[in-house]
């Protein structure tokens, strides 16, 4: 095994967990409040817990093992699982979680460009460099969107079936993400109820992602398109959207919009062999499927 002289990867995170809660909360909710913990604290440990998989009991456990957690958490005795349960149950919001995402994304823009100036040095556990990143100018930035569904159910397929509450089409959440290509990070999501068209997503996605990150091209697969999202792109966010035009039921049908038309163009015709699924991601470096099949 490799040796090496920098922090491990969980100590990097929790490190960086701590250094974004700070950011975006105070250490008290009042003057009343317990002064055992601070909020950054118990968020940095509940970022902990998300990013490992675990329960809240497991994730306490985890903590009283594990002198190297605490020390990067800054805790002096490990908060009780129940205590991790009120403070997620209280105080985890959703614009919470916004402006963690968003504070993020600041400090790995800020860490790229410490790189790119010749300093190697990183900021609130941000690890030096990373695979892709530009280290002179800065390159072309690639946001990519796609969706996904998740079940609110913890009951297996099998207990369904047996239990006759298959519920088909309904009853599951679905999550919408941009995702900044070069790094692989999250810039932006939206959670609904399921199902849904994908082209509706792309305004509010687009907008988010835009706000945080300013980019050049959009990639998103075949559901959002739509003549008016690849007028958006352009017109509106002033970015390049590369959106293959959907196959309609009529062969002899072909777009005539004029946005439409020139993804077929650029991409190939709806419907043509010669445009195989996951085109488009064999053209981004490393030739990874990041954005779903196209």
């Amino acid at each position: 095994m490799q040796a090496s002289s920098d922090k491990n990867r969980l100590q990097q995170f929790t490190t960086l967990a701590l250094a974004v809660s700070k950011r975006i909360l105070p250490n008290h909710g009042s003057k009343f409040a317990p002064k055992t913990y601070t909020q950054p604290q118990l968020l940095a440990c509940l970022l902990l817990k998300e990013y490992l998989r675990l329960d809240y009991r497991t994730t306490q456990e985890m903590l009283e093992l594990s002198d190297g957690l605490r020390s990067a958490l800054q805790l002096s005795r490990v908060p009780d699982h129940s205590t991790l349960w009120w403070f997620a149950k209280h105080k985890l919001k959703p614009e919470l979680l916004q402006a963690a995402l968003e504070e993020t994304v600041r400090r790995f823009e800020h860490s790229l460009q410490r790189s790119s100036d010749g300093n190697d040095t990183h900021e609130g556990g941000l690890p030096k460099g990373h695979d892709g990143a530009s280290q002179n100018e800065r390159s072309t930035r690639v946001v990519a969107l796609d969706s996904t569904g998740l079940f609110l159910s913890y009951s297996s397929r099998y207990f369904r079936w047996r239990a006759k509450r298959e519920r088909g089409q309904r009853g599951w959440l679905k999550w919408a993400l941009a995702l900044w290509v070069e790094p692989q990070m999250l810039v932006a999501q939206l959670v609904r109820a399921g199902p849904s068209g994908d082209f509706g997503d792309l305004v509010p996605l687009a907008e988010s992602a835009n706000s945080l990150l300013s980019f050049d091209q959009l990639l998103a697969d075949v559901g959002y398109d739509s003549e008016a999202n690849h007028r958006f792109c352009p017109e509106v966010l002033g970015v390049e959207s590369l959106i293959r035009a959907k196959a309609r039921r009529s062969k002899t049908m072909v777009a005539k919009a004029p946005y439409r038309k020139e993804m077929c163009r650029v991409l190939g015709d709806p419907g043509d062999p010669s445009c195989a699924p996951r085109a488009i991601p064999a053209t981004l470096e490393g030739g990874d499927d990041y954005v779903g099949s196209y």
